[in-house]
């Protein structure tokens, strides 16, 4: 077996790195850390170093991951996120958290995370606790709440529907610059697709998508293929090819004019979003209090806007 104390590099190093690569921005990542924009960079100038690889490339407006970047953020995000799955279900409530919430990495870096600092500036009083994994186990312990996708039912759990979810083509604008306007979904697919390796059984694929509006295409698709969806959506935004989406969880970025739908069709999933919580424990004050609000602000929240 490998020495891992000689072989990895330092664990601090990927953490940052992991959080650098995700948001793409050393101040947000620092500000995430609770560390300083430069000491996030000095700890990726390490790792950069250690591994003989430029892992960023600097651009004119931001940052890029490079080729290996991409290789070893997939890597790191799915190691830390099954550790974190771990941790979770060993770990005891923190005494000092009023609600833990849990759900998976990206519906917390792309959805929660926003609705979850707002909560905190309405409701200074209430501390939270969130847990992100890639996958939700059954052991709640020390868990009040679990955001979950299927269809609502789960052994021992009350389920709040929070929102269904839309599935939709999204890319950068400056992806339709370089490659022009997409006029069909036919047209869908030449263009170069973003794609997942690794999926679950509710994952909708190009293929289903492809095939939920009679479109058929007999040679393979082209695209990228990536292991990670935190990665995939990074190259989105990079305007590196056209990625599917959850509308609710694009919302944010479609708004802002980060990304855009080049093409107006969706697919509505059988799936929806559900809060839950252990029905054989009695909510507090302060966790029903954020119950109510998170459902609120879920159903408050207007659809991703057309292309």
């Amino acid at each position: 077996m490998l020495n891992l104390r000689t072989t990895l590099p330092p664990a601090h190093a990927l953490v940052v790195f992991e959080a650098a690569g995700r948001r793409l921005n050393f101040t947000e990542a620092g500000r995430e850390l609770n560390v300083t924009q430069a000491a996030v960079s000095r700890q990726i100038a390490q790792l950069e170093a250690n591994l003989g690889q430029k892992l960023f490339q600097r651009l004119h407006r931001g940052l890029a991951l490079t080729p290996a970047g991409q290789r070893l953020h997939g890597a790191v995000t799915m190691g830390l996120e099954h550790i974190a799955g771990i941790v979770q279900e060993l770990r005891a409530p923190e005494p000092n958290a009023d609600v833990t919430i849990a759900s998976s990495v990206t519906f917390a870096s792309y959805w929660l995370m926003a609705r979850l600092a707002k909560f905190r500036g309405e409701v200074p009083d209430t501390d939270i606790r969130l847990t992100a994994s890639s996958r939700l186990r059954g052991n709640t312990a020390g868990i009040d709440f679990a955001v979950r996708y299927g269809h609502g039912h789960w052994p021992g759990q009350e389920a709040d529907q929070m929102f269904d979810n839309d599935i939709f083509p999204v890319c950068a604008p400056a992806y339709l610059e370089k490659n022009g306007a997409i006029a069909s979904i036919a047209q869908l697919v030449d263009e170069t697709l973003l794609y997942l390796t690794q999926f679950d059984r509710n994952w909708v694929t190009w293929d289903t998508w492809f095939q939920s509006f009679g479109i058929p295409h007999e040679k393979p698709l082209r695209g990228i293929q990536f292991d990670s969806y935190t990665v995939l959506l990074h190259a989105a935004l990079r305007g590196e090819g056209v990625a599917l989406a959850g509308g609710r969880l694009a919302e944010d970025f479609i708004e802002r004019g980060e990304l855009v739908r080049p093409v107006a069709e969706a697919m509505h999933s059988e799936y929806a979003f559900y809060l839950t919580h252990p029905a054989d424990r009695p909510l507090s004050a302060k966790a029903k209090q954020f119950r109510d609000w998170l459902l609120a602000e879920a159903k408050a929240g207007a659809n991703a806007g057309g292309p």
